[in-house]
């Protein structure tokens, strides 16, 4: 009897007994021998030039072991992914740079000492005007926050098809908007956390949440100094992270408090400083101008987008070229010219957070589209199928390569979702409204250079009992890679679940993977793993045909057994094979390596479609998401209730970003310091109905045909909610969150050009 395949079920997550009991240990629960506490002190100021630092009265407190500033640091000082500008500490006679700038750390007995002894350290500044705006750093005359990037650059790309200018003359309808949005804070349950030491050969060890061990390993050599081969980095168990925890965060500070103290070091930041500390999404300012003939074709896009990279250089120029790339979206567009700048400021740090700059693109696309639509009396809908992209099409902005283009079954399965738009009763306040859009997510497919490397690795290891171990580069983040890398193992070798193991985040146990990001895992780790899996499977066969008198080929391996084909009464089970080979010196351990390009960035485009029903009070401005619903391209869907909380966190994510999460600043300043003033969904906001379904077009280079999904469901949710408040006021909305005095504003606007029309 074949069993059923463990690919495409709804396995349970390896890692959620132990996350529901309790029994995992996150960065913060880790206690060592002789283990001290860490405290960063951060600038007050976004821009201040460090006249001074005075630490006499912190390092004389009882308790306190370390107080450490920028003169006694080893190596550089510096580090950064894109740019190695960033200081561990800023020193005398420096400026910061925003308020996330550390200035010194203490390194005491208890929590509570540390707090008390980084309280202690005075810090004497010269306060300088800060930059806020990207507008204002771009101004001739401003101050460079970095000298070496004039005009405050930190990135500008164009990218260009066709002929926009006779594109425009050939348009009968031309329409143009400017979309801002806001800074998002990635919330994450666990806050920076981490532990550091090192051992008696000198070795660092740094135990840490994080997205990108191999990153870390190589900022930590950068800043300090420190040889690559002396530095061990091991991921922890990871309480969210969508980005927040991609770039370097403590784990340099923690490197340096453990090499300078002589001890082991716990540091975890509390709420507040992590709000200040790590990059958020980037706030965005896009102008999109269309023309577009009364038929609804398309014919020229022209654009410009200038996002506010904050005071380090980090994920901006991936985040703001994938902006640029993702304005054009799944539409066929003959003519397009769209320009984009990330500019240096003294704000908040921004960065990497779920999407990469698609879902700033997806709001001002897909709400243009909606206006499109009513400009020319159109159903949006059948707008955008006018302009949808079809096999054999090519989008401006990218390359599908053999990505199915499957919109089409968007449309039917999205429509199905939703079925009939709920009326509003006779003389309610309330009005309803409706809205579905589109989007064409990339997922690396397992090739972005990081720095100047490219390629996935995974070792697999097949033990005497007859199990097997993965070592796996990336990272567990909460999106159940590591039971889907499991399943594809046992799968492969027809082992049950339980007795696979699997180990990620380890820059010296595994093959070096890359960042956890981008989508990019499922097929790029799974590819790998397969690899991996394939090669072992060669030598048990061989070993299996030995013992069985036959040749490999002579032989058959189903469910877990390998069988003679000339005479099925021969058999051996795997673990007797895997002893077999144990015993005869046989090697059982296997490194896959992916590469899908040589050093050039490569994605994969999957598709998605998002609906909503929404209802809008006109008395009080709340908004009531009565329906919402996403469907995804998933490939082949490798285990529906992972892939489907994907869609379901996605989508909860856009929500918050469309009517709530907004990281205020104020001349560089923090205000919404914490969950008290920075709203997030909670249970309360959930749509009445919220609807998930996937449509299967096997990708073709992706394991088992499946492709990365990870971030898709984020990107044109906040779109859709948006043009669904449009379409029941029959206002625009330019900007988010859009709350309830946004919607109260809108409303009396609405109603005094009413009055004024009227006389």
């Amino acid at each position: 009897m074949i069993r059923d395949s463990l690919i495409g079920a709804s396995v349970p997550r390896i890692d959620a007994q132990a996350k529901v009991t309790g029994q995992t240990r996150y960065a913060a629960d880790i206690r060592l021998p002789g283990m001290h506490y860490g405290k960063i002190v951060f600038s007050p100021h976004p821009r201040a030039r460090i006249l001074g630092i005075s630490r006499d009265a912190a390092e004389s407190r009882p308790g306190v072991l370390k107080v450490i500033t920028a003169s006694d640091l080893p190596g550089s000082n510096r580090y950064g992914y894109e740019v190695a500008h960033r200081p561990v500490l800023v020193g005398v006679g420096e400026e910061t740079r925003y308020v996330g700038d550390a200035v010194a750390m203490v390194v005491a007995e208890t929590e509570e000492l540390a707090r008390e002894a980084a309280a202690a350290i005075v810090v004497s500044y010269e306060v300088l005007a800060p930059l806020t705006t990207p507008r204002q750093a771009m101004a001739a005359g401003a101050h460079l926050i970095h000298p070496e990037a004039p005009g405050n650059f930190c990135f500008q790309r164009e990218i260009r098809k066709g002929d926009p200018e006779s594109g425009f003359r050939m348009a009968e309808v031309v329409a143009e908007e400017t979309f801002v949005t806001p800074r998002q804070e990635q919330a994450f349950l666990e806050t920076e956390a981490g532990v550091a030491y090192q051992d008696d050969s000198g070795v660092l060890h740094v135990i840490s949440c994080l997205q990108d061990p191999y990153g870390v390993a190589e900022d930590i050599h950068l800043a300090l100094g420190i040889a690559r081969s002396q530095i061990h980095i091991k991921g922890s168990p990871v309480g969210g992270g969508f980005g927040g925890k991609l770039n370097t965060t403590i784990q340099v500070h923690l490197a340096a408090m453990a090499c300078l103290a002589g001890v082991p070091v716990t540091l975890t930041l509390d709420r507040e400083e992590s709000f200040i500390f790590h990059a958020k999404r980037h706030p965005a300012e896009i102008r999109l101008r269309y023309g577009i003939g009364h038929d609804g074709t398309i014919h020229a896009l022209e654009g410009e987008v200038i996002a506010d990279a904050g005071p380090y250089c980090g994920r901006t120029p991936e985040v703001v070229g994938l902006l640029l790339s993702a304005l054009v979206g799944p539409y066929r567009i003959p003519n397009v010219r769209i320009q984009a700048a990330g500019v240096y400021t003294n704000n908040l740090d921004s960065g990497a957070f779920r999407g990469f700059g698609a879902p700033q693109a997806a709001i001002a696309r897909e709400c243009m589209l909606d206006r499109l639509a009513r400009k020319l009396s159109m159903d949006p809908l059948e707008l955008r199928g006018r302009n949808f992209l079809r096999p054999g099409d090519q989008p401006a902005s990218s390359m599908l390569g053999d990505s199915p283009v499957s919109i089409d079954l968007l449309v039917g399965r999205i429509l199905e979702e939703l079925g009939p738009k709920p009326g509003t009763p006779e003389g309610s306040t309330r009005r309803v409204g409706r809205s579905i859009c589109f989007d064409m997510p990339v997922f690396d497919v397992g090739a972005i250079p990081v720095r100047g490397k490219s390629g996935v690795g995974a070792t697999v290891e097949v033990h005497p009992d007859g199990g097997a171990s993965v070592y796996a580069g990336g990272t567990e983040l909460g999106q159940g890679i590591s039971t889907v890398l499991a399943q594809m193992v046992a799968q492969q070798l027809g082992l049950p679940m339980e007795k696979i193991r699997v180990e990620m985040s380890d820059n010296w146990n595994s093959p070096r993977a890359g960042r956890t990001s981008a989508s990019r895992l499922t097929f790029g780790l799974g590819n790998a793993v397969l690899k991996a899996t394939a090669t072992l499977l060669e030598t048990l066969r061989a070993r299996a045909a030995t013992m069985l008198e036959t040749s490999p080929e002579g032989l058959i391996f189903e469910d877990g057994v390998f069988r003679r084909t000339a005479l099925p009464e021969g058999s051996l089970t795997f673990a007797e094979v895997a002893q077999a080979c144990w015993d005869m010196g046989d090697n059982l351990r296997a490194e896959g390596w992916f590469r899908a390009s040589e050093g050039r960035y490569m994605y994969g485009h999957t598709f998605m479609a998002a609906a909503a029903d929404v209802e809008v009070d006109l008395l009080t401005g709340e908004v009531r998401i009565l329906k919402l619903a996403n469907v995804l391209d998933m490939g082949k869907m490798l285990n529906p209730v992972t892939a489907f909380g994907q869609l379901y966190g996605g989508a909860i994510q856009s929500l918050g970003y469309a009517l709530m999460e907004n990281m205020v600043t104020s001349e560089g300043l923090v205000r919404t310091p914490s969950f008290a003033e920075y709203m997030i969904p909670s249970a309360a906001d959930i749509p009445e109905s919220f609807a998930a379904d996937a449509v299967e077009t096997p990708y073709p280079t992706g394991p088992f045909g499946a492709k990365g999904i990870g971030e898709a469901a984020l990107n044109c949710t906040t779109p859709t909610i948006l043009n669904a408040i449009s379409d029941a006021l029959g206002v625009d909305v330019n900007s988010i969150p859009i709350g309830q005095e946004h919607i109260l504003a809108a409303v009396r606007e609405q109603s005094s050009r009413q009055v004024f029309a009227a006389s």
